[in-house]
């Protein structure tokens, strides 16, 4: 999914003729430490101002295109949605702007659009059934394993993948199935070889999915 479709246009942004005052009553309204800032007249990002530096001005007037302000963050509208969360998550953003190659302010990126979008992509409102497979990083591909399920007359609906660290080795794949018996699909893929560690109906699989994104969610707000 690309970022422009995880646009909200209903928060109102900073722009480089307004006051400390307002920038920082808009900050407590959002909840948020730090904002992107937009020049008025050509709605370009021209920089992000925290809290952390608006608490160190005596005067509260001054515009804050007359401030030294932060290089922004920002993310183009044609790039896909796992960056934007990535972003968010290294800087611990609340809020991201979004911009076309030219630098133009085409709205923001919330937490609450994220959380949607990655519900969308993962398909969790959509029934089905789950299998995940371990794999070795020499053997990690995807193919044959497409290959497989398909030749079962399963369709996939969404894949994870947990990758190795240092206790562990190999990556955990789940894949999400149309399929309410994944056991033909199991027996498939153990016959070639793959180990097979949990087969179950998508409830457990969800909740486990929307575990992840609460707790991505909550990474963001950190």
């Amino acid at each position: 999914m690309l970022v422009a479709r995880a646009i909200n246009n209903d928060v109102r942004v900073l722009t480089d003729v307004d006051s400390v005052a307002e920038a920082l009553e808009q900050m407590e309204l959002l909840g948020a430490d730090c904002l992107p800032v937009v020049n008025q007249s050509s709605r370009k990002v021209i920089g992000q101002i925290s809290r952390s530096i608006l608490g160190d001005i005596d005067d509260n007037t001054i515009s804050l295109g007359d401030l030294e302000l932060e290089e922004p963050f920002k993310i183009f509208n044609g790039q896909h949605l796992f960056h934007a969360i990535r972003m968010m998550l290294q800087h611990e953003l609340r809020f991201l702007p979004v911009v076309n190659e030219n630098w133009e302010f085409q709205g923001i990126i919330k937490k609450q659009q994220v959380l949607e979008s990655l519900s969308k992509m993962l398909n969790l409102t959509e029934y089905g059934s789950v299998i995940t497979i371990e794999l070795s990083h020499r053997n990690f591909t995807l193919s044959e394993i497409v290959q497989l399920i398909e030749a079962e007359g399963g369709k996939i609906l969404g894949i994870t993948v947990e990758t190795p660290d240092a206790e562990k080795k190999s990556y955990e794949i789940s894949i999400k199935l149309n399929l309410q018996d994944v056991s033909r699909v199991a027996s498939a893929l153990r016959r070639y070889g793959y180990t097979i560690l949990t087969e179950s109906e998508s409830e457990s699989y969800n909740i486990d999915l929307e575990t992840r994104a609460d707790e991505l969610m909550k990474y963001i707000d950190m």
